[in-house]
């Protein structure tokens, strides 16, 4: 028989799909529910991205913390709580989409949101370390425990705000996906449309972190030594995403705080210490690995002492490269950035006098996908030779929220939010259909190129 609050989650999501039927704006009841199932179906295929899987580490490392008293129910719940919290920020972010035009994950890019929400992730991997414990007053858990019939007091509830709050973090960018359902809801003005279609979005994103939920009460082992091993990687683990979002503000060297990861997890690894003649197979795995881990980790360091950013390439090259015989590959931006309207309309001129369409780029300084495209696409020799001879290329920088100039020319080219590519042809007309968002190889976006310019 399903348990009371089996019964309230399903009809909870019961009405919420019922409402799609009732809220649907000026959208057919039709043509609603196509775009909320093609919506869920993207979320589950958005499974495995960046969007998804630095969440893997924090639902697993909450219920791991629950100890040996994990049951598969609690584990469910914890999961599914987490993934309401993300849906009810998603949906947010959709009705305000649909209402402004707007990305309300932009607005917590900024240092003070995302340095607490590292201070959170470093608290509870530190809290997996067995430092000490995260709980509510015992006042307050005693309540809630009368509420959650069963669920450790303050859980559900501390997990679902954890869940709203990793989905505004975790998200920077915007993704050729989330804009294309993003771009519904604001096309037709419809602020319930653009919820209703983000929430079913993220559930869709969600449904990994469920499933991980019902298997947890098979996969952790309920008691002993492998409890705190299993606690001290996910403790690991969430060391790792507190690295990642504290890097997108990038206050101190990427290339540093994960060299210092590396060893860390090395010489906790035994990678420092000598075998001993009676040592295992394991143990000698566990060396292995943490002697890799080691020189992996000197090699970052090394690299950050150089200046060098990109964790697969952490040291300097050492070679020139040429293209032909007199151009010079360089590591330098090739857009120029403008910050105004009429900075953009001397451009235009100056493209149309010299017979050549325009590319702008809007980017932001703590969008993750942005900093990819000029680490790899835009030092390619073949992009570079293509927007310096073919192209006028210009840069937006969205980053500044209340520069209204900035404002005025994000919303002249419709741009929902960074990294987005928009294009102008010789004429100066606004090339509509030609624009795109999102992260693109180097000869991906060489090809794109050489399209447009023809």
């Amino acid at each position: 028989m399903p348990t009371q609050h089996q019964k309230s989650i399903f009809l909870a999501l019961l009405f919420l799909l019922s409402s799609t039927f009732l809220f649907a704006g000026d959208a057919t009841a039709q043509s609603t529910v196509s775009i909320i199932l093609g919506a869920f179906i993207a979320g589950i295929l958005l499974t495995f991205t960046p969007c998804v899987l630095p969440m893997v580490p924090i639902v697993s490392s909450i219920i791991a913390g629950q100890g040996e008293d994990v049951t598969k129910t609690k584990a469910v719940m914890l999961a599914v709580s987490y993934v309401m919290g993300t849906t009810v920020t998603y949906a947010i972010m959709g009705a305000l989409a649909g209402a402004t035009g707007d990305q309300l994950q932009s607005y917590f890019q900024n240092i003070w949101i995302i340095g607490g929400m590292t201070i959170v992730f470093i608290l509870m991997a530190l809290s997996m370390f067995g430092l000490f414990t995260i709980q509510l007053p015992s006042f307050i858990q005693s309540k809630l425990n009368e509420e959650s019939q069963g669920i450790k007091g303050g859980n559900m509830g501390m997990v679902f705000l954890l869940g709203m709050i990793s989905a505004l973090i975790l998200g920077a960018c915007v993704s050729p996906v989330l804009i294309s359902f993003l771009s519904v809801a604001i096309s037709t003005s419809d602020a319930t449309l653009g919820a209703l279609t983000m929430f079913f979005l993220a559930l869709g994103m969600g449904v990994p972190l469920i499933l991980l939920g019902f298997g947890a009460g098979y996969l952790i082992p309920k008691a002993g030594m492998w409890m705190d091993k299993v606690k001290y990687f996910f403790g690991v683990l969430l060391l790792g995403v507190a690295i990642e979002i504290f890097s997108s503000i990038n206050l101190v060297n990427t290339l540093f705080l994960w060299g210092v990861y590396a060893v860390g997890i090395a010489v906790y690894l035994g990678a420092t210490k000598a075998l001993d003649p009676e040592s295992n197979g394991w143990e000698k795995l566990q060396k292995s690995v943490g002697t890799v881990l080691l020189i992996w980790g000197t090699i970052l360091l090394v690299g950050a002492g150089y200046g060098q950013t990109n964790i697969y390439h952490p040291l300097p090259k050492t070679t020139i490269t040429y293209e032909g015989t007199n151009n010079i590959v360089s590591d330098q931006f090739p857009f120029e950035n403008i910050y105004n309207i009429e900075e953009y309309k001397e451009k235009l001129a100056q493209a149309k006098e010299e017979g050549k369409p325009m590319i702008i780029f809007f980017h932001h300084d703590k969008c993750p996908v942005c900093k990819r495209l000029k680490e790899s696409t835009f030092k390619d020799a073949r992009v570079q030779k293509k927007l310096r001879d073919d192209y006028m290329a210009l840069g937006v920088n969205i980053s500044n929220k209340s520069d209204k100039d900035i404002a005025e020319l994000k919303k002249m080219f419709q741009i929902f939010g960074p990294p987005g590519f928009a294009f102008v042809d010789s004429a100066g007309k606004i090339l509509d259909d030609e624009k795109f968002y999102g992260y693109n190889g180097a000869n991906e976006f060489y090809d794109t190129l050489d399209l447009i310019a023809l």
